[in-house]
This record gives structure tokens, C-alpha cells and sequence, in this order.
């Protein structure tokens, strides 16, 4: 994109949209690899997590139940704040670290999620609802060993399958390994509760490792049926189904997501994604621009943006306010 964007400024014909084709053609090889690179890189979940200085929740005693409320609003970062001040006051407090990993990864930050989940599993090991948050945060960092130890931990320690067992392969050894290992627990699981939303979401999870993605998509309609007002659910059956390349699908699926809680700064990169996906760059950055405006942290974002405006003709001329991030500069020609 750099050389296709100097050889428009010196006045040479660019193909911005084969520009686009090619570098997502790129990106979905990186991402094919990326699965055992990943795993030759420090783990993310060594990496202290860094507080915020100046927290205006410091010494309150309701913080926790301040930061609850903001995360419901949308309001993530607040909602950081507020946990942040809870687990200074408390390191020990597993609840808090597990909601500050959520709302990190509401906010598409991944790798601070891990950490946080981290925490809290190691204060509370039963803490099944952050074992299942490490699974995904875990496959969407292309981690798949950790994925499935988080995923085969949250039915070992869930009290209400004690005594599922497979036979494990002494000789098995790796990742792959792991996933027959835990594709056998889950199908078990699967056989002993049918109808359990919960073990739906993680077969979802799972084949969403193994990159089944239509079992994936059964199993998160499965668990929507039991939840259907579970906005992060749709939005993992949205990114299923735009991953199984029909983003057009997935559309639909997100604008529920989004009906549901329109301050889902995930939500909105996701439905930025799949317009892009569609050639339709112009919802694509207006989707992008929402997200930015719901998340600064998420700078990551703006990469998106830029390749979204190449492609859009009449638009290259807000490519420098890409690099300033100067979003106020995009609100007089998007409305976001």
C-alpha cells in the first residue's frame, strides 16, 4: 500500500481495488502460517499488565459495581478505569480481572485480555466464564495450543461434567493431539448436556479452531436459541460466518449484535470488515470510524481505514488525517 500510494502522488495509474485483492490475499496467507509462528513467540499471558495512573475511581468502594455500569453502556473506557481501581485495591479480586479482560476484548484488545484473564484464573481456577474468554481471546491471538487447554479446562473444572473422561494417547504429543483430545471431551459433553447454551458456545469455539466453521455456525444458532439476547454471541456467529468467506451472511448477524448493544466497539470493526469483504468501502469506513470513536486505544483500526479509502475513489485525499489518526477530520464526510 505504500508504494501504491507514492505512485498515485507522482501521478502513476494504481489499481487500488487489485491493490486491495492482493494484500488480502497476503493477510490470508500470514494468517494460515501464523497458527505455529505464534507459538515461537513470548506467550503474551508473561507480560505484566500495565495499570492506568491518575484513576479517578482510586479508594472508591463501589468501583466494581461503577465499572459494571459503564461496561453495560458501552462506556470501556471508564469501565477499565473502574475494574483497574478495584484489582489495585484488591489483586486477589478474580470477578474484577475477569471483567476487565471483557471489556478489553470488547474493545478489540486482545492480547491486555489475556493477561487479565490470566489473573483471574489463577485467583479463582474455577473461574469458567474466564477460561472460556482465554479460548477465544486465545484463537483470535492465532494461539491454538492455549486455546485448547482453556477450552479442555473449562469442562474439567465445571462441576457439572466431573467423571466426562476420553482416553487420552500416550504417544500423542502437540497441538494436534490436543485438539483430538478435546474434540473427543467435547463430544462427550455434547452427549451428556444437548441442550446446555454454554456447551454449544464452546463447540463453536472449538470448531472454529479446527476451522469447521458450518459446525461452528450450528453450534452458536444452537446456543442463540437458549440466548438470543446474547449480543457477544451473535457477534461470534457473525465472525464465523464472514471467516467461512459469506460475509454477506454475516451482515445481518451483526446488525443484531450491534441492535443489542450499539456501544460494541467489536461489533462495529467486525461489521467494518465484512462491507470491506463486499467491496462496499464506504459503509466499511463509516463502520471503522464508529468503532475508532468508541475505542482510540484500538489504533489498529485505522490500518483498515486506510486501505478502505485507497480503494474508495475521491476519498485519497483523507489518507494524511489516517496517519495523524485525526478522526474529527472524517466527521464532516462520514456520519459516525
Amino acid at each position: 500500500f505504500e508504494k501504491a500510494y507514492q505512485d498515485e502522488l507522482d501521478g502513476k495509474p494504481v489499481d487500488f481495488e487489485q491493490v486491495f485483492k492482493d494484500a488480502f490475499g497476503e493477510q490470508n496467507n500470514m494468517f494460515n502460517n501464523a497458527w505455529g509462528d505464534a507459538m515461537n513467540s513470548t506467550p503474551v499471558s508473561q507480560q505484566p499488565y500495565e495499570m492506568q495512573t491518575d484513576n479517578p475511581y482510586k479508594d472508591n468502594p463501589d468501583a466494581f459495581e461503577i465499572g459494571m455500569e459503564h461496561f453495560k453502556k458501552g462506556e470501556l473506557k471508564q469501565a477499565v478505569l473502574a475494574f483497574e481501581s478495584v484489582i489495585e485495591e484488591d489483586v486477589t479480586h478474580a470477578e474484577a480481572w475477569r471483567m476487565l479482560g471483557v471489556t478489553h476484548q470488547e474493545s478489540d484488545q486482545d492480547r491486555q485480555a489475556i493477561q487479565c484473564l490470566e489473573q483471574a484464573v489463577e485467583q479463582d481456577p474455577y473461574n469458567l466464564d474466564a477460561l472460556l474468554g482465554l479460548g477465544v481471546s486465545y484463537v483470535n491471538e492465532l494461539d491454538q495450543s492455549r486455546a485448547l487447554k482453556n477450552l479442555k479446562a473449562w469442562v474439567n473444572n465445571n462441576p457439572k461434567f466431573q467423571g466426562v473422561q476420553v482416553e487420552q494417547d500416550i504417544y500423542g504429543d502437540g497441538s494436534t493431539d490436543l485438539m483430538h483430545d478435546v474434540m473427543m471431551l467435547m463430544t462427550k459433553v455434547e452427549e451428556f448436556a444437548p441442550n446446555d447454551p454454554h456447551v454449544q458456545q464452546v463447540l463453536g469455539v472449538l470448531f472454529n479452531v479446527s476451522r469447521d466453521y458450518e459446525r461452528a455456525v450450528k453450534a452458536f444458532r444452537s446456543a442463540l436459541n437458549h440466548r438470543p439476547d446474547d449480543y457477544s454471541l451473535w457477534n461470534k456467529l457473525g465472525a464465523t460466518l464472514a471467516n467461512s468467506n459469506h460475509s454477506d451472511e454475516a451482515l445481518p448477524i451483526y446488525t443484531r449484535a450491534l441492535e443489542l448493544k450499539p456501544r460494541y466497539a467489536r461489533g462495529w470493526l467486525n461489521f467494518g470488515i465484512s462491507h470491506s469483504n463486499l467491496g462496499d468501502y464506504k459503509k466499511a469506513i463509516r463502520a471503522y470510524l464508529r468503532a475508532l470513536d468508541l475505542n482510540p486505544e484500538a489504533t489498529h483500526i485505522w490500518n483498515y481505514l486506510r486501505i478502505c479509502l485507497t480503494c474508495l475513489e475521491g476519498y485519497s485525499h483523507l489518507i494524511p488525517e489516517v496517519e495523524a489518526k485525526n478522526l474529527d477530520a472524517f466527521r464532516a464526510a462520514f456520519d459516525f
